[in-house]
């Protein structure tokens, strides 16, 4: 189950908390770069793509932190019986200044003093890069340091391309699995999720957000794998995420519903935590999607017109895509997790869909079911 509350203090702790928590405790592990290019994208993660990790070896950056935790921010979380311990979020300083920074540092991971976290790539290189900024308008900046991650059904080379002649329509070769590769699963566990009854844990998706959205075949598969042990004294974590679609007008609300799952393996959830309040995982079909861009006769909310400015400049252009999200999930203290941030076309290889990542944090929010919500 989830943890207990984490429960704001005035003092942190009596003689007799801290001597417990001596006595007792509460309970902490990689590679390809990327090449920048003046439009400010950096694509490509080296080798072939099958599978790569990465590690956090690069100087710090020495620009000003941006969105960091640290060790300051401190609740209370249960840690024995009958005992409280501070929530204490490992500090965090910011390491993707470099334009060759690794995609795992650019999450905000393993940056030097960091909790170590192993991390791997599924999919075409062509399929992975990193951005410094999108769009004409600048809406969607670094929510950590100087780049985040951008993984894609297509080539995040071609994100800039607004020229309309082929671009963001890419077939990304051999990585089509057709389902979902474990530890992912589409099953719901039942008419309940593992909030309501934690038994539920490891039978399947925790949500019940993926069965119903998952309509076709899996292609152009493109994942990001990070397995972590949680740090002690935290119980909760936190990445920003965007979404935009190809797909979008022409086959909104049809079986071409392109998605993004964030998976996680956990004692206290297994499945996916990035998901709107409809109960729909991120993708063509689900809410969230507040810049669209296009006359739609298949979009009841813009057969009078909808204009996203934020789009344009890229091949977006036309096309759909929300703001930054935060998804919030809740882990236990100490534990093995394995993450696993995914994107693929459904049903074919084109018209392609593509998820900014960034920010990535430890917490103290596991109180609380997993959520996503805008970034206002």
């Amino acid at each position: 189950m989830l943890l207990g509350s984490c429960r704001s203090v005035g003092a942190r702790f009596t003689a007799v908390a801290a001597l417990s928590l001596l006595a007792l405790g509460c309970g902490k592990d990689s590679g390809a770069d990327a090449s920048s290019g003046a439009d400010g994208i950096s694509s490509g993660i080296g080798g072939d793509g099958d599978s790569d990790s990465e590690g956090g070896d690069s100087d710090p950056d020495t620009g000003s932190p941006k969105l960091d935790m640290d060790s300051e921010d401190t609740d209370m979380l249960p840690c024995g019986e009958g005992e409280l311990c501070e929530c204490d979020i490992p500090p965090h300083t910011p390491c993707d200044g470099p334009a060759n920074t690794p995609v795992v540092q650019a999450l905000g991971l393993n940056c030097p003093g960091d909790p170590t976290v192993t991390f791997a790539t599924t999919g075409a290189a062509a399929g992975i890069g990193t951005r410094s900024s999108f769009g004409n308008l600048g809406a969607f900046p670094p929510q950590e340091g100087s780049q985040y991650v951008v993984i894609g059904s297509g080539a995040v080379a071609e994100l800039d391309d607004n020229s309309g002649l082929g671009a963001c329509n890419s077939d990304l070769g051999a990585y089509d699995p057709g389902s979902l590769p474990a530890p992912l699963v589409g099953a719901d566990v039942g008419a309940q999720t593992c909030a309501e009854n934690p038994a539920l844990v490891g039978m399947g998706d925790c949500s019940n957000t993926i069965e119903a959205q998952l309509a076709g075949s899996v292609n152009d598969y493109t994942e990001l794998r990070i397995t972590a042990t949680v740090p002690d004294f935290v119980n909760s974590f936190s990445y920003n995420l965007a979404y935009f679609s190809y797909e979008y007008p022409e086959y909104y609300q049809s079986v071409f519903n392109d998605m993004y799952i964030g998976w996680l393996e956990s004692e206290v959830w297994t499945g996916n935590v990035s998901f709107d309040e409809f109960g729909a995982p991120i993708s063509l079909n689900a809410g969230f999607l507040d810049y669209r861009d296009a006359n739609s006769d298949n979009d009841p909310d813009c057969q009078g017109g909808c204009s996203a400015p934020e789009l344009h400049g890229t091949c977006m252009e036309g096309h759909a895509g929300t703001k930054w999200l935060t998804t919030t999930a809740g882990v236990k203290p100490g534990e093995t997790i394995t993450l696993v941030l995914a994107i693929f076309d459904m049903s074919d290889s084109v018209l392609d869909s593509y998820a900014f990542i960034d920010n990535f944090q430890w917490g103290c929010d596991g109180d609380q079911p997993p959520s996503t919500t805008p970034i206002e």
